[in-house]
Formats: C-alpha cells, sequence, structure tokens
C-alpha cells in the first residue's frame, strides 16, 4: 500500500489513480495523521510541503523520521525538500539551470541583464502572475500592483526569462516523474504563449503527437533530469521544464501533480500515449509498494507529542461568535 499525505484541499490529486488493479494507494492529509497515535503500515509519500505552515512542515518532517525509524519506506523528507526559489537558485547555482530567480523581500534585484522577468508566487500553483517585465522600473511597479492586490511580499519572486518556442508561435513544456529510483517521462503541454501551462487545442499536430508518444516511450529525458531532483532532495514528484538550446531548464517541481484519465483526443496515438504513460507509473509504483500487511505503526511518544496535542486547534479550529 501507498498512502500519499497532502493538504486537506488537495487531497484529490491522486484520486484517478485509485483503484487501479495493480496497487492500493490511498489519499491523507497531514491534519488527519499528525493527530493520530496508530498508522497502517505503508510507503508514505509526502507532499504538498509548499502549502504548510512552518509549524506544520516541522511536524510532517518529525513524522517522516519517526516512520522512518519504525522500518517503514518514506519518500520526500519534508526537512531537506527544495521548494520553488531554492530549487530554482540551487540548479542555477549548480549550472542546470542557465536562468535565476529573486525573492522580491530581498533587497537584491535582476541586473540589467537579466531582463526580461516575470513575476509569481513562491507557493501558490497558479502560473505568472504578469506578462514579460523589460526594465527595472517596470518591475518595481508590477511589485507595488501585487502588493496593492493584496499578494504578500514574502510569496513574490521574479523569475528570468528563459523558453524557446518550438517553432514560431508555439511552446511545449516538457514533464517527467520520480517516483522513488525511477525516471517517467509524461505526456507535453503545447501552446502559443510562452507561460505554457494547461495546453491548448489545436496548435499542435499528428508529428508533434508522433514525438511526444516516441518520447514517453523511450523515457527520452527522465536520465537527464535525474540530477534536478537530487538538487532539491525530492524523490517523488514531477518535474515541468522545457529544451532551451537543447539542453533541459527546469521551471519547478510538484510534488503533488494532479492526475487525470485523458479519454479523448482527436488523434488516437494521444490516447496510446497516455496509456502507455500510466502503465510505466504503475510500474514504478509497484516498485516503491509495500505488502499489505495487518498491524500498524504507533507514533505516539515521538518528539512534539505533548506539542502537538497543544497545537490540534491548528486541524480542528472552534470559532465562538
Amino acid at each position: 500500500m501507498i498512502v500519499f499525505l497532502s493538504t486537506p484541499a488537495h487531497d484529490y490529486t491522486h484520486r484517478a489513480l485509485q483503484n487501479n488493479g495493480r496497487v492500493e494507494i490511498r489519499r491523507m492529509h497531514y491534519g488527519r495523521v499528525l493527530t493520530r497515535s496508530r498508522l497502517p503500515r505503508a510507503t508514505y509519500v509526502f507532499t504538498d510541503m509548499d502549502r504548510l505552515n512552518f509549524w506544520e512542515l516541522e511536524l510532517a518532517s518529525l513524522l517522516y523520521r519517526r516512520l522512518a525509524a519504525a522500518g517503514l519506506k518514506v519518500l520526500n523528507d519534508p526537512a531537506r525538500v527544495r521548494l520553488r526559489f531554492g530549487l530554482l537558485r540551487a540548479l542555477r547555482d549548480s549550472g542546470f539551470n542557465r536562468f535565476d530567480a529573486w525573492r522580491i523581500e530581498d533587497t537584491r534585484r535582476p541586473a540589467p541583464a537579466d531582463y526580461p522577468v516575470f513575476l509569481r508566487t513562491e507557493s501558490a500553483h497558479r502560473g505568472n502572475l504578469t506578462d514579460l517585465i523589460a526594465t527595472p522600473a517596470a518591475l518595481e511597479e508590477e511589485i507595488e500592483k501585487a502588493l496593492q492586490q493584496g499578494l504578500p511580499r514574502r510569496e513574490l519572486i521574479a523569475i528570468q526569462y528563459c523558453a524557446e518556442p518550438l517553432r514560431p508561435g508555439l511552446f511545449r513544456k516538457l514533464a517527467a516523474f520520480r517516483v522513488g529510483e525511477r525516471m517517467v517521462t509524461t505526456l507535453a503541454v503545447h501552446e502559443s504563449k510562452w507561460s505554457a501551462k494547461y495546453g491548448e487545442i489545436g496548435v499542435a499536430g499528428a508529428e508533434l503527437y508522433d514525438d511526444e508518444h516516441a518520447m514517453v516511450r523511450d523515457n527520452r529525458f527522465g536520465e537527464a533530469l535525474r540530477p534536478a531532483f537530487a538538487t532539491g532532495a525530492i524523490e517523488y514528484g514531477r518535474a515541468d521544464f522545457a529544451l532551451v538550446g537543447g539542453l533541459p531548464q527546469l521551471y519547478e517541481i510538484n510534488t503533488n501533480p494532479n492526475h487525470g484519465h485523458l479519454k479523448q483526443h482527436p488523434f488516437a496515438i494521444r490516447l496510446e500515449t497516455h496509456r502507455l504513460f500510466i502503465a510505466a507509473l504503475l510500474d514504478a509504483y509497484v516498485a516503491i509498494d509495500s505488502p499489505a500487511e495487518s498491524g500498524s505503526v504507533q507514533i505516539v511518544g515521538w518528539p512534539l507529542d505533548a506539542q502537538r496535542k497543544h497545537d490540534r486547534w491548528m486541524w480542528q479550529p472552534r470559532w465562538t461568535p
């Protein structure tokens, strides 16, 4: 059995993979597991670290250690995982990425040669907040607009533009999963905008979908992304990236990627590609699976048990009029 731990609002992401006939998958949110004294024996995958507050993150890190000490398989140590800004800066410093990122709450700003840039938030998965920004003055204007809208300064980051059209007017975002030691290439996203996120109907054709099929079948970029996952200390997640100058440039690693069923598409080859990806992903899940066993692991007495009980209001707030 594999248990995916997430925040309550985002425990739907792996729902489509349940009842797959190969591996038992359960979904539990942190508010549930951090107030329980026993947990079932399973492989535990920690996700959504970017959505936890500082105290929740610390408790999740201690739970990870308690489960590991009990001999269970655990993926994504919350104490070690690098989140969006830290990962981008580390990848830039290591030479994997050729672009940089800056926290707006810091005084350091992009140099003139670093433009264009764009703004986004560090934690939320809403994509870019702005179009491309060409000058330092324009960046300050966009920062002020974001603050006026109520976006916290500590959440704002500027990211250097680094993309390359596949052909005029068409951008392709690629993705690959890491599941334990397995790397699995997944389907691409095609859009006419540089900020490709969800995909755009009608912009790709048979040639691109044939290439996508070969890319997934051959796991073309899986191994190339392994160093980026290692830099982020991420053992489970989906890397979103693109090719720029023929080299992967990684934009983020989502530890709680949403899964869905592709049931209809104008090109039959894409449905086959999706089936190919799901089969490879389930193979990877089987490799990290823990055999179903009776019994559970006792987790009372872990280092912050008293604080956990004291702070249970964080998970079950009681409001008074």
